[in-house]
């Protein structure tokens, strides 16, 4: 057999309140077009067939709700389908005897679609459970940190839309360990011209630093060769002589090691239309010595303030940082004291232009979101409001 005209005139899915979702068509039209043959012991004929049928109502209910791995899970909730007319017309051969008695072959084929729609729409839909199950819970991030995706309360549905919960939280590989602090509720607005509003918390943000920042991965090296050649001041004794002068004299003509670390977990904040972040570090300065050890020079403590900027690549958040402002303090000097504020511009200019780049060169990589395999968000909307960051975006499902 083979579908000639499929048609769904009166068909709509929409949410179902405590369920899930309900599918129904009403209406719908199935025109088929197949051979026949007969073959008893002398007798043999062939011929071909016409199948109609007209008037075929499905009604099917999706249940929704959480699984013990923490994703979205689907089941049959109820169906009910019934197919109003069928009519089948013999061609070929000799057609005119058996569509003298077609109406004893509609009647059990009518009962038999009756019987069986139902059982081939429940396995649809364990088709799409076998999908959710696809549906990542955790990703790697890189060697340091992964992401936790799990549904952390029952679905929410009412008859105008559905709440999922997940946790989004950034942990480190070596240790799943809880941040000191918790995540606020978020609360997004009754808008409906989008299919999907997807709310990230500050919190989102603050276990990723306090994931990193655990894993000792907030820190770097600077070196003279990372900055530009044609820039004056160089990352050498020579040049610092000028903001620390005792530097020159212990070690002359000596090149210079810059190692910026975090002195705790950066701290992102969203009020509306901003995401900043503070951040807090301190710089341990050494001369390079001849035989490649090192000699400490000073200790900076550092508070930065940075903005953020986002966006939405490839089912994944990215992001970029801009520097706000920088605080210096002098934590500790083994080459006497020196007036802090001199270096300022040096290290505005090194953190724009060799630190910044670096973090945002891992920013540009981006952090996966939740997400169904062949599900694609379609023209995202990002929106800073107070405390979270909200996506606005209809869906595409495709293989």
């Amino acid at each position: 057999m083979r579908i000639g005209d499929f048609r769904l005139p009166q068909s709509a899915i929409g949410f179902y309140a405590g369920t899930g979702m309900k599918l129904s068509i009403d209406n719908a039209y199935i025109r088929m077009r197949g051979r026949w043959r007969v073959k008893y012991l002398f007798i043999s004929d062939s011929g071909s067939f016409d199948l109609t049928v007209s008037r075929l109502s499905i009604s099917e209910a999706i249940g929704m709700t959480r699984d013990n791995t923490g994703r979205p899970a689907v089941h049959s909730a109820s169906c009910t389908a019934n197919v109003g007319n069928l009519n089948i017309r013999f061609h070929g051969g000799a057609s005119w005897l058996y569509n003298l008695f077609s109406s004893s072959l509609e009647k059990p084929i009518h009962s038999s679609l009756n019987q069986q729609i139902c059982p081939k729409v429940s396995g649809a839909i364990n088709g799409l459970e076998q999908s959710l199950k696809t549906m990542k819970i955790s990703s790697r991030v890189d060697k340091y940190a992964e992401i936790e995706y799990s549904l952390v309360n029952p679905i929410a549905i009412t008859n105008t839309f559905m709440d999922l919960d997940f946790k989004g939280e950034f942990y480190s590989v070596a240790q799943h360990k809880e941040p000191p602090f918790k995540p606020l509720p978020i609360s997004l607005s009754k808008q409906a011209d989008r299919m999907m509003y997807l709310g990230i918390s500050d919190f989102f943000a603050n276990s990723a630093g306090f994931a990193y920042y655990g894993a000792g991965a907030l820190q770097v090296n600077i070196t003279d060769d990372m900055i530009p050649p044609k820039y004056p001041i160089r990352l050498n004794t020579s040049s610092f002589s000028g903001f620390a002068p005792r530097i020159a004299k212990l070690y002359p003509n000596m090149l210079m090691l810059m190692h910026l670390h975090a002195s705790r977990e950066p701290v992102l904040k969203a009020t509306p239309g901003n995401l900043t972040i503070q951040a807090f570090g301190a710089l341990d300065t050494f001369a390079i010595l001849p035989n490649s050890s090192l000699a400490p020079l000073f200790v900076l403590d550092i508070s930065a303030s940075v903005s953020a900027e986002v966006a939405i690549a490839q089912m994944k958040l990215t992001g970029s940082l801009n520097l706000n402002s920088l605080r210096l303090s002098l934590a500790h000097s083994d080459v006497g004291p020196f007036k802090v504020a001199s270096l300022q511009g040096l290290l505005n200019f090194v953190l724009k232009l060799v630190v910044l780049p670096k973090v945002n060169e891992r920013l540009a990589q981006g952090f996966p979101l939740p997400s169904v395999d062949h599900l694609i968000f379609i023209n995202p909307l990002l929106k800073v409001d107070q405390d979270f960051l909200v996506i606005a975006t209809d869906l595409h499902y495709g293989s």
